[in-house]
């Protein structure tokens, strides 16, 4: 039996949908109906794209307008093969020929038949439009018992998903004129019906369209929903390029938080593979942020990064599609720094002899600033400080005892390489890519002799970078790099067992 609860929500969903779809068919506007009558107007939806509404009933009558795939129309009656309609949103007129539309039935008998034609336009990518308005005239048909049963819980999947890909379209670079003429019709009428992208700002200055939330809410509290459409529901809930770039640290942490929680409410051992290994690589993902929003707590930020690996762990590689490509690589930027929290870090620092590594106290003020510096037995050679993660765990020490490698993260998803020489405390920094930071790691793998072994991974500026360097003296120039690792032999001879086991990088 539903839960009174869930029948509420799913009441909830029903008003707020059936007011946007209203609103969208302005059914109550002032212009006079063609034949009174109490019963509701019909209405039907436009079919193909670049409809034509014309003047009269034939195709030499002067053209109106053009009408968008997914619009609703009000039928004003039939003459032939064109329907008379009224476009509210609009405020025109005019004719359209029959073939074009899909007249909506009314009445609860309505809603098996267009269930099954929102399935099957969910299918067609680029009929977006339509699938938003078969969603709002199901959604304005339906109950709160039919909305909280799994028939209700498949169209809020739906719903949801018709969003996201609509809000994807809109993020890619524009296409032929053509394209972004229908993009633009589409998102015109995801506005009227209630459902328009949210624009959210990026780092870079930029804003990202995402879908509006309330469905995949409502969605994930159904308990008649099974667990992939809920687990469907918590991935698109958590996505993370959709999240505001301006937010403060604070409220960074409190999102970040709520995306655990989000996750949490998924079962993963219900979930067929492939969906499974969706949502622990983005449990990886959301722990792995959490774990930098708190990194001045050293215990909440190993419980995070335990958490994060725990997830990585727990991936079936063989259930790993191309489609996942994306996700994974990801996860194992994320989270690769994290294998230094899993384990303790020394209280007095790192020592070499007269040779000391250690953290130090920030300058007053500063709130979340970690420092640390280099002494040896002639004193304090070096003094840094950043508002990010110095990973002391990953510090390495060169053969020739020269200069020390550290694996420093200076903001969520982007670590950098340190080379401190010893003699004179300077430090060469070589980031994961030389492009705008974004998503990569640049990490320590081994020694060849006096040279330097390092994985770099990124995905920054919109493209992807993976290669493995050997390097001499200067960082910024490798001697050699190969997009594989096992196509060098230094990486062959030198790369570092516990490096080839453990990090993600070396997948």
């Amino acid at each position: 039996m539903r839960s009174l609860t869930n029948v509420k929500e799913a009441t909830h969903v029903l008003s707020l949908m059936a007011v946007a779809l209203l609103s969208a068919l302005s059914l109550t506007h002032s212009a006079p109906a063609a034949t009174p009558t109490a019963a509701p107007l019909p209405t039907a939806l436009v079919v193909q794209d670049a409809t034509a509404l014309r003047a009269a009933p034939r195709e030499a009558a002067p053209l109106h307008a053009q009408l968008a795939r997914g619009a609703a129309l009000e039928l004003r009656g039939a003459q032939g093969d064109w329907w008379q309609v009224w476009d509210h949103a609009a405020e025109r007129g005019g004719f359209v020929r029959a073939a074009t539309l899909l007249p909506l039935p009314n009445g609860a008998a309505a809603l098996e038949g267009l269930r099954a034609q929102l399935q099957l336009v969910r299918q067609q990518p680029g009929a977006e439009g339509l699938g938003l308005g078969l969603a709002a005239a199901l959604i304005e048909r339906a109950d709160g018992d039919w909305l909280a049963s799994s028939a209700g819980a498949e169209v809020l999947d739906t719903l949801g998903e018709l969003q996201a890909r609509l809000a994807e379209r809109a993020n890619r670079p524009a296409g032929t004129p053509a394209q972004q003429s229908q993009l633009a019709a589409q998102l015109e009428l995801a506005r009227r019906y209630g459902w328009a992208p949210q624009a959210l700002a990026q780092p870079d200055g930029s804003q990202r369209l995402c879908a509006q939330p309330e469905a995949d809410r409502q969605l994930l509290g159904l308990k008649a929903a099974s667990p992939t459409q809920r687990a469907h529901a918590a991935l698109r809930l958590t996505e993370g390029d959709c999240v505001e770039a301006t937010l403060l640290p604070s409220a960074r942490l409190q999102h970040d938080t709520w995306r655990v929680e989000v996750l949490a409410q998924v079962e993963a051992s219900a979930l067929p593979p492939h969906v499974r290994n969706r949502l622990l690589l983005r449990r990886a993902s959301v722990q792995a942020s959490l774990a930098f929003a708190r990194r001045a707590d050293t215990a909440a930020t190993q419980a995070a990064a335990e958490q994060a690996w725990a997830a990585w762990m727990a991936l079936v590689p063989a259930a790993l599609s191309e489609d996942d490509s994306a996700a994974q690589r990801e996860a194992a930027l994320r989270i690769a720094p994290l294998r230094w929290a899993l384990q303790p870090e020394p209280a007095e620092g790192l020592s070499w002899g007269a040779l000391r590594l250690r953290r130090v106290a920030g300058e007053a003020g500063l709130a979340g600033q970690q420092c640390v510096a280099l002494q040896t037995a002639q004193g304090e050679r070096l003094r840094r400080c950043t508002q990010g993660r110095f990973w002391l765990n990953s510090v390495r020490r060169s053969p020739d005892g020269q200069s020390l490698v550290m694996a420093v993260q200076p903001l969520e998803g982007w670590t950098e390489l340190w080379r401190i020489q010893v003699a004179d405390g300077s430090v060469q920094v070589l980031p994961p890519a030389a492009a705008q930071p974004g998503l990569g790691v640049a990490e320590w793998a081994g020694w060849s002799g006096s040279q330097l072994l390092v994985a770099r991974e990124a995905w920054a500026e919109g493209r992807a970078l993976r290669r493995f360097e050997v390097l001499g003296a200067d960082l910024l120039q490798p001697l050699r790099w190969s997009p594989e690792a096992q196509l060098l032999g230094a990486f062959q001879r030198g790369a570092d067992p516990a490096w080839k086991a453990g990090s993600p990088l070396a997948r």
